[in-house]
């Protein structure tokens, strides 16, 4: 049987180890084509996967060129390369634009960030609710699968707590999904992916469930102290993050919270960005031209694909979940722990690429061998957590 042809759109950090991985698994796919807005950057990652050996399958791996923004170039670039899954770690401001294209070529969606729309900051709870859940029929009607939210987290989290569920507790009563990166890539200060993506989510308000209803703070108002595998006691702050915002509605817990890990330094430093304004998206004359600080002070970071070399130490990300099972009140931590320099080894990447990568890639071999191919709209909690 001919295995379908999977089409990566983006080749950053999280795309280029999307490629090596699927490139690992080639089996499960037909041709693997990487795309992104560089056609140097995609021919960049196909060269890194021959250079480290980790093409397995019998398909070919190609490089286009593609704006992920124009659904039109996608959909032509899906007919052209005969995808019949669609693997989005492209920018989130995509994921419509994407989408309509998988709509109309009946290609696959799957993706691992809510979409985003550039200038806009503290969105309505539930996020998902704003742009993609309303898009639920079309999907149902076009009978093409879209798995949104597919990375780690969120994704590989949300899967935690629907096998939780399965299998362990008759109602769950709280989450907290925990990350923390215990490692060190040894620059003063830089963000593990997309600048632009990163440094939005950590500045917009905390917006997390409990008792019915949505609560919002200001970002790093709250923190709590954890004791993670491997890695010991960290001190993690809450957070707004893409799953907080399905695993509230789908399971209507007590609470449903994030938090993530932050060092001092990298604190101050994202403290004197915000005070000085470079975290704006509010254009500014500079010579004659407007600039967005944010988008200028991304290209003044490092790209967090040059992390990896030097990253050392290991990554946490889990859940504590709290439930009822006949009558008796549980808790359950499900964690993954990854280590940088094993990531580096395997594919020459840092481990929070690694970990996003990995669950989108598996999904789409799930969706590729029927498993999770629903021909409908869904996050990931909605899906069988066994296979």
């Amino acid at each position: 049987m001919k295995q379908p042809n999977l089409l990566i759109l983006g080749a950053g950090g999280v795309g280029s180890a999307c490629v090596q991985k699927a490139a690992q698994q080639g089996a499960h796919f037909g041709d693997i084509v990487v795309a992104s807005r560089s056609l140097r950057s995609a021919e960049q990652a196909v060269a890194d996967v021959y250079r480290l050996r980790n093409h397995h399958g019998s398909g070919r791996l190609l490089a286009e060129s593609v704006n992920a923004m124009d659904s039109a170039q996608v959909a032509a670039l899906i007919r052209k390369v005969g995808a019949e899954i669609v693997l989005n770690v492209a920018s989130p401001f995509c994921n419509l634009s994407i989408q309509d294209a998988c709509l109309a070529t009946g290609a696959h969606y799957i993706d691992t960030a809510v979409h985003e729309v550039e200038g806009r900051v503290n969105e309505p709870a539930p996020w998902y609710a704003n742009y993609e859940w309303p898009r639920k029929p079309e999907f149902e009607r076009a009978g093409v699968t879209a798995i949104l939210g597919c990375g780690f987290d969120p994704g590989a989290v949300n899967a935690f707590c629907s096998w939780a569920a399965k299998h362990r507790f008759d109602r769950i009563e709280a989450i907290d999904i925990m990350d923390v990166n215990g490692g060190d890539h040894g620059r003063f200060f830089a963000t593990n992916f997309d600048p632009e993506t990163n440094l939005r989510e950590i500045r917009e308000d905390v917006v997390y469930w409990e008792d019915g209803c949505w609560r919002k703070i200001p970002h790093h108002s709250q923190w709590r102290e954890y004791d993670f595998p491997e890695l010991g006691r960290h001190r993690v702050y809450a957070m707004g993050h893409d799953e907080v915002h399905s695993l509230a509605v789908h399971f209507a817990p007590k609470r449903v919270k994030f938090w993530m890990g932050f060092g001092e330094r990298y604190l101050r430093a994202f403290e004197v960005l915000e005070k000085l304004g470079l975290l704006s998206e509010e254009p500014v004359e500079v010579d004659g031209c407007q600039v967005k600080p944010l988008r200028m002070l991304k290209k003044l970071l490092p790209d967090p694909k040059t992390l990896a070399a030097d990253y050392t130490g290991s990554v946490c990300i889990g859940c504590l979940i709290e439930g009822d099972k006949n009558g008796r009140r549980g808790r359950i931590f499900i964690y993954s722990t990854c280590d940088h320099q094993a990531c580096y080894r395997d594919i020459g990447s840092q481990a929070i690429s690694y970990t996003t990568a990995v669950p989108a890639v598996a999904a789409a071999m799930l969706v590729a061998r029927g498993d999770w191919n629903v021909r409908r709209m869904v996050n990931v909690e909605e899906l069988d957590p066994d296979p």
